[in-house]
């Protein structure tokens, strides 16, 4: 499959918030409606978008304090995330050059103690190293009370055999059942932030031919401003994160072919205070649900 920036940006969005903002793309690229739901039909149809998961806004439904928490992994084949981790929301798949520099895989969860995350992702068969690092912090006082029916038009959406964007599209916008128009109010989106659930696709990112979403792995003395500053003179922008093992920067890139990727690395490799150590492409998004489907039998 082939996309070009307007195809990243509605996938930027389903990754961040499980749907598109219509109005936001017809307004800032001047297609239609029926032309930015042909794009995510592609996207499914290629296998790009293999099928759809299920999010739970766990703090909202239980209440108590959470923390949405990332788990950034080094791993081997024996590591099953799912199988181990509570609460475990979504798994990032990545593929890694050497090992041990980049994570090659990253996890989303909620817990409601960090630190007992942390020495609980140790005693996981096939972890070899593991960070925790805080995303986000929840108080809630009073939990929003869902009826055993609200769990039932759940799990309607939940063993939905043909769902897809269009029919996801539908249920947001212009429900046509009682059941659609209740799940419309419970799925949150940006026009709906009371909702309590989300609907986010699996990706394949390996189905694309002509872009990536690389990292490269480095170890400099330079401040992360001034690097920033030195790859915007490349004519890059860049997302840089934390330091894996302490050690390694995490530099984050969008590449559009090898023209690019020559670009970005020919230049940072004759800066005498850098040195590029490793990188990792992104492969795959996977919603987590065995955990999901058990909750969700459980309050019906």
């Amino acid at each position: 499959m082939i996309i070009d920036p307007i195809d990243l940006k509605l996938i930027r969005q389903l990754e961040l918030e499980g749907s598109v903002a219509i109005n936001e793309i017809t307004n800032k690229f001047h297609i239609t409606e029926e032309e930015i739901l042909l794009r995510i039909k592609n996207f499914e149809d290629s296998g790009f978008i293999g099928s759809y998961g299920l999010k739970l806004f766990l703090p909202k439904i239980t209440g108590g304090k959470w923390f949405y928490a990332l788990v950034a992994v080094e791993s081997t084949p024996k590591f099953k995330p799912e199988k181990s981790i509570p609460y475990l929301e979504e798994i990032v798949e990545n593929i890694t050059y050497p090992r041990g520099v980049c994570p090659d895989m990253s996890l989303l969860l909620y817990t409601q103690d960090l630190d007992d995350t942390y020495r609980k992702i140790y005693k996981v068969l096939g972890v070899r190293y593991a960070e925790v690092y805080r995303v986000g912090e929840y108080n809630v006082t009073v939990p929003q009370v869902l009826l055993k029916n609200d769990w039932k038009n759940i799990a309607k959406l939940f063993v939905m055999s043909k769902l897809n964007y269009m029919k996801i599209n539908q249920i947001l916008l212009k429900p046509k059942s009682e059941t659609e128009v209740k799940l419309s109010s419970l799925i949150w989106s940006k026009k709906n932030r009371k909702g309590i659930i989300s609907v986010f696709p699996n990706f394949n990112w390996s189905i694309i031919k002509n872009y990536t979403h690389l990292h490269l792995s480095v170890t400099t003395k330079m401040r992360t401003n001034d690097l920033r500053k030195v790859i915007s003179k490349i004519g890059y922008s860049a997302n840089i994160t934390s330091r894996f093992k302490k050690k390694y920067l995490q530099v984050e890139f969008d590449i559009w072919g090898f023209n690019d990727l020559q670009k970005i690395i020919s230049p940072l490799q004759d800066i005498p205070k850098l040195s590029i150590d490793g990188s990792s492409f992104a492969y795959k998004n996977i919603i987590c649900k065995e955990w999901i489907k058990d909750y969700i039998n459980e309050k019906i």
